[in-house]
């Protein structure tokens, strides 16, 4: 708008009948993004009420891999199918977290990513096993393996049985 322009009660009136314009279909953008969440929200509780039975609400079966994605953490604990799942998550944010310490940003796209990951294999009917465990000088002591280097990207290097006895 030009000097002039900003006394004309017509423009003011089309500036702001276009923000308001941008701005309702900001609002609607926003309202079809929640009916999104609504629905999976929906599907949690189905599941958690066992008023579907672990279906959505048009009656096919949840994926276990959609199940990991919605669960929170104590739900996946009390999951017999996504407990150790869950567990190896929680490791992967650990390691996440150790790797890049001064990084939040990089932090949570590990996370997400071995999530996702994570939601995919079981998708793919992958079972996970228990975490692995090694005493050292009477601490207990999880063992990373190759499988979080895949969750990870291979920002991890798992230090190989073989490559233990060559090094001795």
């Amino acid at each position: 708008m030009s000097e002039d322009d900003s006394d004309d009660p017509v423009m003011a009136l089309l500036a702001t009948q276009r923000a308001v314009l941008a701005a309702v279909e900001n609002l609607a953008a926003q309202v079809e993004a929640m009916q999104g969440q609504l629905g999976v929200m929906a599907e949690a509780i189905d599941r958690l009420t066992g008023d579907q039975a672990s279906t959505t609400s048009k009656g096919a079966p949840v994926s276990l891999g959609a199940r990991f994605r919605i669960a929170t953490g104590p739900e996946a604990d009390a999951d017999p199918e996504l407990q150790n799942a869950y567990r190896h998550y929680r490791l992967a944010k650990h390691l996440a977290e150790t790797l890049n310490r001064n990084d939040p940003a990089v932090i949570a796209a590990d996370v997400a990513r071995a999530h996702d990951w994570i939601a995919d294999q079981l998708d793919k009917g992958r079972v996970f096993d228990p975490l692995k465990s090694r005493d050292e000088a009477g601490v207990s002591k999880v063992v990373v393996e190759p499988i979080h280097e895949e969750m990870l990207g291979k920002r991890i290097r798992v230090e190989r049985k073989q490559e233990r006895e060559r090094s001795r």
